[in-house]
This record gives structure tokens, sequence and C-alpha cells, in this order.
């Protein structure tokens, strides 16, 4: 007794995290490496242990979620994209902001 169940239509088959278009999913994807440049930075004082300058540690946080901004828009999925752009760019402007 086997039955094939099928999908709706207008579903998403897919349960990867990387496939779900969602806003909110793309914004705390978008904050988890921010959060971990600065606890390399604040606590673990990561800059002064290796000689770069601790904006240089923000930078590549930066990049890395520029990379998934990029995979996002590219696959179609840009809601999860304009989520991670946000927290991106609030990011930016809070190095900018207290950095200064």
């Amino acid at each position: 007794m086997s039955e094939n169940i099928q999908l709706p239509s207008g579903q998403d088959q897919s349960n990867g995290l990387f496939k779900k278009d969602s806003f909110l999913l793309g914004f705390v994807l978008g904050i988890i490496v921010p959060v971990i440049s600065f606890i390399l930075v604040e606590f673990i004082h990561l800059g002064d242990r290796i000689g770069v300058r601790d904006s240089s540690i923000y930078l590549l946080g930066l990049i890395i979620n520029l990379f998934l901004v990029r995979y996002y828009f590219k696959n179609g999925i840009s809601n999860a994209g304009k989520g991670v752009f946000l927290i991106s760019f609030l990011v930016v402007l809070a190095v900018f902001f207290f950095k200064s």
C-alpha cells in the first residue's frame, strides 16, 4: 500500500537551511559572523595577538556576509539576501559610529 503524497504546487520541497527564502532567516544568519567578530575583538583580543587592527577583523566578517548575500541573490533567494544585507549595513554603521 504505497501512496504517492504530493505537495501542493506552490511549496518548495527543499528543507535545507540555505534554500528558505525568509527575511528572518537571513537576518539571523547575517548576525552570526559579526557577533563572532565582536567576540574575537573585544573579549579574546585577537587583533593584538596576531598583529592586525581590530577593523581588519570586522572587515573580514563583513566580507563573509557579502559572499552570503551574493549567494542568496544569485540563487533567487532575495528575502534572505535582504536580511543578511540589512544586518551587514547596520554592522558597518555601528563600527564606524562606535569605533571612531
